[in-house]
């Protein structure tokens, strides 16, 4: 059957895309000292989402999220009797440290460079490419594309539209999967614990409370702890704990006595990030207690917990989506990733069977040198178009 998806081409994909690189929109948790306030923009982008889905006769809203950072929502009206779908992309990108001419895209051979192509921009192309292809014959169902804020910090946009409490019966959330079916991921949890000893001459280290010594047994605990785990998922494998920040220590000739640990840890669909966070806190009371010399040690409540999430094999969306694979001779077979998304939300919040799926490779996201393939973002559009023709078969 021929469609008007089949016509999505690596030529649209490549101007519309670069278009979107081209407008700065890093995440403002990451800003730097003395980083341009013009790349700080998700407002514009967002704008020009809205502007060139307007142009093609969709329905959009834009949504404030917080001042100067929306979410943009785009309609499309099914013909009656298929499920509502939405499709979720994200307007922000992570810091450009190292890059020359982030915003400045380029295209060789079949890749477009540039911050944000993969990560998340090449996702919101697909959408939006998809989106038009349907807008003059839509589908028996309605799709809702959102492109959301704030989905590299907090994942505040994603939370704020499901606030809203609209109704889907199948998602997908733009992330770059080389146009595989992600159905299953690890969440994450991340708290810092602060340890305070007694400071001291270094000459008489005796008359202090080491602050690092008192850091290192928790450390120790905690590796001897996470190696006595053995959970395992079956696409995800195990948990795990970093310890990604440690800052300690006064003068060079003062036994230190303030140390500040940073822990990221990536829990499995059986966890949350709540049971995680207290089973740590519990251990790093046990550490204090058998400290000599009265270091006292707090754990701060997390600032970050993004649940997992592990969606059935035979829900409609995995189901759906494996055909269109296996139609295309692509390996139709559902993974697992230790990254999060807003994929997460959408499932435990929102109640909506959700896989993550994308052009590109995750291994170009925050990349200096990202980039997307071209030919896997039209693909990604027509797969996303065919998706929201066939899902009331599912």
């Amino acid at each position: 059957m021929g469609t008007k998806q089949d016509s999505i081409s690596e030529d649209e994909a490549a101007k519309l895309l670069a278009a979107l690189v081209a407008i700065p929109s890093v995440n403002p948790h990451f800003r730097l000292p003395g980083d341009p306030d013009d790349w700080f923009d998700e407002a514009r982008a967002g704008a020009f989402v809205a502007d060139w889905l307007s142009q093609r006769g969709i329905e959009v809203e834009v949504d404030e999220v917080m001042p100067g950072r929306p979410n943009v929502i785009a309609r499309l009206r099914g013909t009656g009797g298929g499920p509502r779908m939405i499709w979720e992309g994200h307007l922000d990108t992570v810091q450009v440290t190292g890059m020359d001419a982030p915003f400045s895209p380029r295209v060789e051979g079949r890749r477009l460079y540039g911050r944000g192509a993969v990560d998340d921009k090449g996702c919101l192309t697909a959408f939006m490419l998809a989106l038009a292809s349907l807008a003059d014959d839509p589908p028996a169902g309605d799709v809702t594309f959102v492109a959301a804020a704030d989905e590299e910090y907090r994942f505040a946009g994603i939370s704020h539209h499901l606030k809203r409490g609209e109704s889907y019966d199948l998602g997908v959330a733009g992330e770059p999967t080389n146009l595989s079916i992600v159905r299953a991921c690890k969440g994450c949890v991340r708290w810092y614990v602060e340890i305070h000893g007694r400071p001291a001459h270094t000459a008489k280290p005796h008359e202090g409370t080491d602050a690092i010594a008192a850091a290192r047994r928790l450390l120790s605990a905690f590796e001897a702890e996470m190696a006595g785990r053995t959970e395992s998922h079956p696409l995800l494998g195990p948990a795990t704990l970093v310890c990604t920040g440690f800052e300690a220590g006064e003068g060079p000739n003062t036994v230190p006595s303030r140390a500040m640990l940073r822990f990221d840890y990536r829990y499995l669909p059986s966890e949350t990030g709540e049971t995680v966070w207290r089973s740590f806190k519990d251990l790093t009371a046990k550490v204090a207690g058998q400290q000599q010399g009265g270091a006292r040690f707090t754990v701060h409540e997390p600032f970050i917990d993004s649940s997992a999430m592990d969606v059935a094999e035979d829900t409609s969306i995995v189901r759906l989506f494996g055909e269109i694979c296996r139609d295309r001779g692509i390996d139709p077979t559902p993974t697992g990733v230790p990254y999060g998304s807003d994929a997460t939300k959408m499932v435990n919040v929102g109640g909506v069977p959700t896989i993550i799926f994308g052009p590109g490779s995750i291994e170009q996201a925050h990349a200096r040198d990202e980039f997307v393939d071209l030919a896997e973002v039209a693909e990604a559009a027509r797969m996303l178009a065919d998706a929201a023709r066939r899902a009331a078969r599912f």
